[in-house]
């Protein structure tokens, strides 16, 4: 994360641009929020609870005003890494009522590495109805089931919403037991299978 602010920060100096958040700002809330309202669109019969991934919370947030403004009845839950050094900020950040400062995750799910912003951390303050953390464990789970059994190619940070429902903290949460009917946001399919040397046929077994 480090390194890609300073690489923007770089690119703004010298191309002099403006540094638009990817998902702190008002407009990229709004067209994310267009995720929410398709949902409702295609799943006329209805849902539950809606589950999203979460980091800065542009997604979160613009899925929230969506489904909240027309079916506030609907859950919408959060997922989140924890990442290997226990840093799932909004966590503990609803636990506090305030924003929590945390280190970056240490995480599989590398898309999912920025903080809630002032304007994205309003919204889900007042409206999400819970966070579920998961661990790098059950990350990895979701990924090795949507590929083996989906066949759909998802990446770690697409994967946390399925994570989360699969976890214990999910299942044993009576808040959650009367959905049944429950929407995951399931985002992006980037996984570098060269850079972990999958194509390599040296690391194959011989047949």
């Amino acid at each position: 994360m480090e390194s890609r602010a300073a690489t923007c920060e770089k690119v703004r100096r010298e191309t002099q641009a403006n540094m638009i958040s990817s998902y702190n700002f008002g407009p990229v809330m709004s067209v994310q929020g267009t995720i929410g309202l398709e949902i409702l669109d295609q799943i006329p019969s209805g849902v539950d609870a809606v589950v999203v991934p979460v980091s800065g919370g542009g997604l979160l947030a613009g899925v929230l005003i969506a489904i909240k403004s027309i079916h506030p009845d609907i859950k919408v839950i959060a997922a989140e890494p924890t990442g290997t050094n226990n840093a799932a900020d909004l966590a503990k950040s609803m636990q506090a009522g305030e924003l929590v400062d945390c280190p970056f995750p240490k995480t599989a799910a590398d898309g999912l590495m920025g903080k809630p912003g002032d304007l994205t951390w309003p919204i889900i303050r007042d409206l999400v109805d819970g966070v579920v953390t998961v661990s790098e464990e059950e990350i990895l789970h979701a990924v090795q089931l949507c590929y083996e059994k989906l066949k759909v190619a998802v990446e770690p940070s697409g994967a946390v919403s399925l994570a989360a429902v699969l976890s214990r903290e999910f299942k044993s949460n009576p808040a959650y037991a009367c959905c049944s009917r429950i929407c995951l946001v399931v985002s992006g399919g980037n996984v570098d299978l060269e850079g972990k040397g999958f194509w390599d046929m040296t690391k194959w077994p011989t047949l």
